[in-house]
């Protein structure tokens, strides 16, 4: 074999390793998202299974109505305005990674939008008498201006899922007969 020839064999050779290395890097790559969307689900699913957050999904959906008024939420147990209010931050907390892209809005709302008819339109009530009452209240800082924060980012969140349509995650029972494992 001449110089020529081993210079052309070590080159497709060293192309060959390269060529190795970026597909091993790649399936790295996929593996690495494929655990991250993984771990995401089972940080929402493990939040929303905490038996706090599970009395305020009932709260809103069984005690709170759009007509409630601000005696009504007064008069809720400790219980239910704690458990209201776990809901209220996990879901704020979930916006705000939602927005800063830590969490994927696709699995955010595959785990949330079931929910909203349950509670969307009470917990949009709730918080809205709620920023309005601590704006009345001449010892707090909420201003009118500024309003709740936390509030703010669950309304942004449940209007992202309301203006969302995926018709294949609707009635799955229905729709996703023929899906296989």
């Amino acid at each position: 074999m001449d110089l020529d020839t081993a210079a052309n064999l070590g080159e497709a050779l060293s192309g060959l390793a390269i060529m190795a290395t970026l597909v091993f890097g790649l399936r790295q790559v996929i593996e690495v998202n494929r655990n991250r969307r993984y771990e995401i689900s089972q940080t929402i699913a493990h939040s929303l299974e905490n038996p706090l957050v599970q009395r305020g999904f009932a709260t809103f959906g069984g005690v709170i109505t759009k007509d409630t008024g601000l005696k009504e939420l007064m008069d809720l147990t400790r219980e239910q305005k704690d458990a209201t209010n776990a809901l209220v931050v996990l879901m704020a907390n979930h916006a705000v990674m939602t927005y800063h892209r830590n969490l994927s809005f696709d699995i955010v709302y595959s785990f949330y939008k079931p929910y909203l008819s349950l509670i969307g339109v009470s917990m949009r009530h709730m918080m809205s008498l709620t920023e309005k009452g601590y704006i009345m209240h001449e010892q707090s800082s909420v201003t009118e201006e500024e309003g709740m924060g936390t509030f703010h980012w669950v309304i942004w969140l449940l209007d992202r899922l309301e203006e969302h349509d995926k018709p294949d995650e609707f009635k799955p029972h229905l729709h996703q007969k023929d899906w296989k494992p």
